[in-house]
């Protein structure tokens, strides 16, 4: 039989198609192997940064527990347990309890043999080895999940063991609320589908997403799995598993021990969030297959080039935040450290986030939520576009901003001017949003040792935590003086009672001057602390900390009580009296409750309601509705109420038109933020209490302005027809004595 000879065209067309598939197949093997290695780096990236994340929320938990635990051990006095007798330790806890946190749900002493004494005057007794303080060894224990035996509540406790000669002798404890603690340290999310839990050391859940299985254990369905069940997990060391989730599906679980408690915390990875990272590699071997197919027809040369281009585009992926293209977290790090290097520079380090975000991402949605975060990070871009610095993005709004600096003053000097230009930024974008930022800063003789940027990123998120819900209040930066301050505020505790019962607070009057003759129409009461230990202190260094633990509204109707009796003795001499304004903290939220105790008080003197005016705060804890009923009740009583810091807060012009108050303090603020060298107000400033002012008189109240200072300030308000004015242009706080002779004087 003849053979069949093949034409060259054939010949040629074989050719072309046996090389185009030995060419594909080189092409797409080598392609896949470089892509799986790189989403290989990539999935180790992934964890590494949740590792780290991990740590941090280790640290977060382990410092929660610290602060329970000194918060405990402060009821802890030598005078009590070193010699301890249970009825005078009962009595102690309970006469203090009202000191303890908002966290603790009871104080309590145990005695080795179960009887319990409790911070709510129960006595009970239960199975003593339930309470580790009771056990050798345990000079502090933490508990894991327990049900209370008489509310039923989940609580966990931590207990400190009290001895007497040499053997326990009992524990003090505090039972926590497991909710309260859920709230501390929620919100814990890396990526869309990951969520954190907590583990006791028998494997119940203390913090779930899901608050119906607080307090359960769980096992895989799948045997295979079944190493990973909640009790095999809390007494196993920390690692990295694969399990069988409740609905069924496959997720990763990396784990780590809290110290101070032997708690697990686990961060739970979806398999589909690790799938996501994969989904590319799909897309790029349809991509290259079509692509070697042109490039064999076409030109081999630009296969190469392509190959490249997609190889970026993954890279970007796994070093650049997808949203704002800035570096990722751990890619800041890294070239912050790469700054540090060899360097004897100094450095600022800005953690940067936006105020109440997660309302905004609620209540506007994620997609208006992204479009603000990427307006927000093209304004820091901006900001150190002029420096040697970089930027990047952490979770959700933060950002982390590192700048080589020549200076600590010049650096505070741009930042300030910066903030002016991010206030009117933030005003002009479609949704109003309030930027707030922690400093820290890095020194050539700094002695800060291990990860340098890590330790300025704590410092600069400790820094910006210290900002509390004041919107005049941007930023804060890290010292010395926030650890000390920390301390301060754990001795003024453990001290208030003490020095209220021994007159350490005292009153002073501060005039209100009318501004049409300069005589004085009224004061304001302030308090002030004379503490034996820490020295004469003004309100800002107690009254915050007394607003969070609730010990302010004792100490307001110890002032009023103060003022009516000098009020009293006062006219009893003849002496000229004039209206004092009185503070009513922000505390008091039941109308009811306030005024049947005011006017218990009220009533024991004999003075008429006209010689005291109510001060209520404009960012109280109040609802517009309970500020009304009890301006409405004061008035009913015949006092005249003032709505001081007016302008500070975030509602101002709503709350004008419902709450009938009779007169507005304005902030100091306004004044000392607009004031030059000179004691002049800026004309746009002006421009702005003007129409204030004016407001305020066609709703027919009276107007007072705070922190006058200078006479170009006096003559300013005067010009406008501003009522009043208070401030050390006119006088400083007076004492008793000194402020009769100044009514006296310019009555």
């Amino acid at each position: 039989m003849k053979k069949k000879n093949i034409t060259p065209e054939k010949a040629k067309v074989i050719s072309t198609l046996l090389v185009s598939i030995v060419f594909m197949t080189i092409v797409l093997s080598l392609s896949s192997i470089y892509t799986k290695r790189m989403l290989k780096d990539a999935e180790n990236e992934y964890f590494d940064s949740v590792h780290t994340t991990l740590d941090s929320y280790t640290k977060i938990i382990s410092l929660k527990l610290d602060d329970y635990i000194h918060s405990m051990q402060v009821f802890y006095t030598d005078k009590i347990f070193d010699n301890p007798d249970p009825q005078k330790i009962f009595q102690f806890i309970n006469e203090y309890a009202y000191t303890m946190p908002e966290d603790f749900f009871e104080l309590y002493y145990v005695l080795p043999d179960g009887t319990i004494y409790t911070s709510d005057n129960f006595l009970t007794k239960l199975n003593p080895e339930n309470h580790l303080g009771l056990r050798e060894g345990n000079d502090i224990a933490v508990s894991g999940l327990r049900i209370h035996p008489r509310t039923g509540d989940k609580i966990f406790s931590i207990e400190k063991s009290i001895y007497k000669d040499g053997k326990i002798a009992g524990a003090l404890g505090a039972s926590i609320f497991i909710n309260k603690f859920v709230e501390s340290t929620t919100d814990i999310k890396v990526g869309e589908k990951e969520s954190y839990m907590l583990l006791d050391k028998n494997g119940y859940f203390l913090v779930h997403p899901n608050p119906e299985i607080i307090g359960r254990v769980y096992t895989p369905t799948d045997e295979r799995y079944a190493n990973t069940s909640t009790p095999n997990m809390a007494k196993n060391p920390p690692s990295t598993y694969i399990t069988q989730t409740d609905t069924g599906e496959l997720a990763y679980l990396l784990t780590a021990k809290i110290p101070e408690s032997g708690w697990t915390l686990s961060l739970k990875i979806s398999m589909s969030e690790i799938n996501e990272i994969y989904k590319p590699e799909k897309k790029n071997e349809i991509a290259i297959i079509i692509v070697s197919i042109l490039f064999v027809l076409c030109l081999v040369s630009a296969e190469a080039k392509l190959l490249d281009f997609f190889q970026k585009k993954q890279l970007i992926a796994t070093v650049y935040d997808p949203l704002t293209n800035l570096w990722t977290r751990q890619r800041f790090e890294n070239e912050a450290n790469k700054m540090l290097r060899n360097s004897r520079s100094k450095f600022m380090l800005i953690e940067a986030d936006i105020r109440g975000f997660k309302f905004i991402n609620q209540n506007y949605g994620e997609e208006a939520a992204d479009n603000l975060i990427l307006y927000y990070s093209k304004m820091l871009t901006k900001t150190i576009s002029g420096f040697h610095a970089i930027i990047g993005r952490g979770f959700a709004d933060r950002f982390y901003l590192f700048i080589k600096i020549t200076s600590v003053h010049k650096a505070m000097n741009y930042f300030k001017q910066e903030m002016e230009v991010f206030a009117q930024e933030s005003k002009s974008y479609e949704i109003p949003f309030f930027p707030k930022f922690g400093i820290s800063f890095l020194m050539p003789d700094s002695d800060i040792t291990g990860n340098k940027i890590q330790s300025l990123i704590g410092q600069a998120s400790f820094a910006k935590s210290t900002i509390k819900d004041n919107m005049l209040t941007q930023y804060s930066v890290y010292n010395s003086k926030l650890l000390e301050k920390i301390n301060e505020e754990r001795f003024i505790e453990s001290h208030m009672q003490q020095a209220l019962d021994d007159k350490e607070f005292f009153v002073m009057y501060q005039p209100k001057i009318s501004l049409t003759d300069d005589k004085i129409v009224g004061a304001e009461a302030l308090v002030r602390w004379n503490s034996p230990k820490l020295g004469l202190m003004t309100p800002e260094n107690f009254i915050p900390l007394f607003e969070k633990n609730g010990f302010i509204t004792k100490l307001d109707y110890y002032v009023y009580e103060e003022v009516f009796r000098f009020i009293q003795a006062s006219l009893a001499k003849n002496i000229p009296v004039v209206p004092i304004s009185v503070n009513m903290s922000r505390n008091h939220n039941k109308p009811d409750k306030f005024i049947h105790d005011f006017m218990e008080i009220f009533n024991r003197f004999s003075i008429p309601a006209n010689l005291i005016q109510i001060e209520i705060l404009e960012r109280s804890v109040m609802d517009n509705d309970n500020l009304q009923d009890i301006t409405a009740k004061l008035h009913k009583e015949g006092f005249t109420v003032a709505m001081d810091d007016f302008g500070s807060g975030e509602s101002s012009l709503n709350m004008l038109t419902k709450i009938p108050v009779d007169v507005l303090k304005f902030d100091r603020e306004f004044l000392n933020s607009s004031t030059d060298d000179e004691g002049r107000i800026d004309k746009k400033s002006e421009s702005f209490i003007r129409i204030l002012i004016e407001l305020s008189k066609n709703l027919e109240k009276q107007t007072v302005f705070e922190g006058v200072e200078t006479q170009a300030q006096r003559d300013f308000l005067r010009s406008i027809n501003c009522d009043q004015a208070q401030g050390f242009f006119y006088s400083k706080p007076l004492s008793e004595q000194d402020f009769v002779q100044f009514i006296k004087l310019h009555s």
